[in-house]
């Protein structure tokens, strides 16, 4: 028997809860209390902060080297930083989290019991949150195997001792075969750990903004409704008829505050959360790239594809929510006979068509709006910047 779409979504969302499970950060659970995999995750990072600038004292101070700060915090001020302020944030907004994963499972329970316009709003939803999962659960599993394999392949290949990330152990030496292993293994299984963090930590984020799109979808059939309560011609006076497309649009009314609410939540929770994902990504780009035209990390390469991927994945869900927010307003103007409503109902939509173009997207923090344009953007500085260094280097 096939599965009825909130069965799907269920399914959808319960590998991202075993993800953040492992983590510690299960904060959809309504249950959920810190535990002891909460402290040890925590612990893991805080120990990896300690041991990069351990790396970045004996680099920097005893071999003069600078290139090496770069090196470390492409890493620290990077991925490392970034899953550290999204488990924060999971930690501290857990009540908004579950509110909006509630909103989801609401809509999906309450429309696809109705006919099947609703469900192919649904549908599309779906398939959004599922390519997005993919798509994490590829870049991030390329993140935690590729880095690892293409250091074993560069070791191997050109018998070179080179570790996966740039940091290290205090009285393990990277010159013997066993202190090579040895630090590259902890370094193997800090990057797998933070590989399911910053999965959980991404799809976390992104469901409920992959939904938004599927409001829209909802409020077009409800307004298709009301065109057909008016050309319908069972009708035995026109009172009925009346009350009919009043009921349907003060439930339209109800529905966009919904969408509202579900929006002004969303931005709250993204509003650092995506500003550390972007910050961090920049940060990480850039000293990647730096790293990468030095040839001092054969592992940049996978680093600086994870980080531009992502990147670039929530400034399209930016310009996601835009576009939705564009398309409640169309819908006012163009998916409904206004012309046909009582003047009363016409100062109802008015009043929804106001507060829908006055209806804010996700921003990159209080800087700039997140859509693909300021993706755009942040690409071409990442460049200058990185153009910047390698003329200062010559």
């Amino acid at each position: 028997m096939a599965k009825i779409h909130s069965q799907r979504l269920n399914s959808i969302v319960r590998i991202t809860r075993i993800c953040s499970d492992i983590c510690g950060a299960d904060v959809f659970d309504e249950n959920y209390r810190v535990n002891f995999r909460t402290v040890l995750v925590f612990t893991v990072m805080c120990v990896s902060f300690v041991l990069l600038t351990y790396t970045m004292i004996d680099g920097y101070v005893k071999e003069g080297d600078w290139t090496i700060l770069v090196q470390v915090f492409s890493l620290a001020g990077g991925t490392l930083l970034q899953g550290f302020c999204a488990f924060i944030s999971f930690i501290v907004k857990q009540d908004k989290y579950r509110f909006l994963l509630r909103e989801c499972y609401d809509i999906y329970e309450t429309y696809e019991r109705l006919d099947s316009d609703y469900r192919v709003h649904l549908n599309q939803g779906l398939k959004l949150l599922a390519n997005l999962m993919k798509i994490c659960a590829f870049i991030n599993l390329m993140l935690v195997l590729g880095m690892s394999s293409m250091t074993f392949l560069y070791n191997l290949i050109f018998d070179a001792n080179e570790t996966i990330v740039y940091g290290f152990i205090p009285g393990v030496s990277i010159e013997t075969t066993h202190g090579l292993w040895l630090t590259n293994g902890v370094q193997a299984s800090f990057i797998t750990v933070g590989g399911f963090g910053l999965y959980a930590t991404d799809m976390g984020i992104l469901t409920p903004i992959s939904q938004i799109s599927t409001f829209k979808g909802i409020l077009q059939c409800k307004f298709r409704e009301i065109n057909q309560i008016l050309d319908d011609d069972d009708y035995k006076s026109e009172l009925e008829r009346k009350r009919d497309v009043m009921v349907a649009l003060r439930d339209i009314l109800k529905f966009h505050q919904k969408y509202l609410i579900f929006l002004n939540i969303s931005r709250d929770i993204c509003y650092w959360a995506v500003f550390a994902k972007i910050a961090t990504c920049f940060v990480a780009i850039v000293c990647a790239l730096f790293c990468i035209l030095l040839g001092t990390w054969p592992a940049g390469y996978i680093y600086l594809a994870y980080c531009f991927v992502m990147m670039q994945v929530f400034c399209a869900m930016g310009t996601l929510v835009d576009i939705t927010n564009e398309e409640f307003i169309q819908s006012c103007y163009n998916d409904v006979r206004w012309y046909e409503l009582s003047v009363k109902e016409k100062k109802m939509l008015c009043i929804m068509l106001m507060m829908a173009q006055n209806t804010k997207g996700l921003t990159i923090g209080s800087i700039m709006k997140l859509s693909m344009n300021s993706g755009l953007q942040i690409t071409k500085t990442i460049y200058s910047l990185t153009m910047l260094l390698m003329t200062f280097v010559e």
